[in-house]
């Protein structure tokens, strides 16, 4: 297994939210498509935005927790037809290790919360991975610093990515009327 880390949000070229993962140290990694609401919960969870009530990753943050299970990790196992599959790795309270079968978006937006490491099996990474060196940050140069997708995010507007979906998803209904 190699440990991924989050290396971007994006969005493709018909407007999809792309989750770009990077094998540590390396300048490889693959994107997986996740859904709009996902990446708006993905850019939320790292930008580290509080909020007056629980959001849906957090009530099952606290869940695990109040019953005394612990988050592990997260193994991004298999793709098939461009799906990616995942497990999340729970310990629970008598200290057994739990794999769920869990959408990896999910998965990383519990990763984000709960601080646990990601990883890919390296079948997958074979087939999946792709050069990075076209989302370069300045002039070629690699960031190495661990915050800056937090930084990225942190001036990604949620709000105007909402309104692209919105508008998205309105022409998409308009088309298919």
């Amino acid at each position: 297994m190699l440990q991924v880390r989050l290396r971007g949000l994006a969005l493709d070229q018909s407007g999809s939210p792309v989750v770009i993962l990077e094998v540590d140290k390396s300048n490889k990694g693959f994107g997986i498509w996740i859904g709009p609401f996902e990446a708006e919960s993905l850019a939320i969870a790292v930008s580290g935005k509080d909020f007056p009530r629980p959001l849906t990753y957090d009530l099952f943050s606290s869940a695990v927790l109040a019953a005394g299970g612990k988050f592990d990790r997260v193994i991004i196992h298999s793709v098939q037809d461009n799906v990616y599959f995942a497990n999340l790795h729970i310990i629970d309270s008598g200290g057994e290790s739990i794999a769920l079968d869990a959408r990896p978006s999910d998965c990383l937006v519990l990763a984000v919360k709960n601080s646990i490491p990601v990883f890919v099996e390296e079948k997958v990474y074979e087939e999946s991975a792709i050069s990075l060196e076209n989302l370069q940050q300045e002039e070629g140069e690699r960031n190495e610093d661990p915050e800056a997708f937090k930084e990225f995010v942190s001036q990604f507007d949620i709000e105007d990515f909402k309104r692209y979906l919105k508008k998205k998803r309105d022409k998409d209904e308009d088309s298919s009327s």
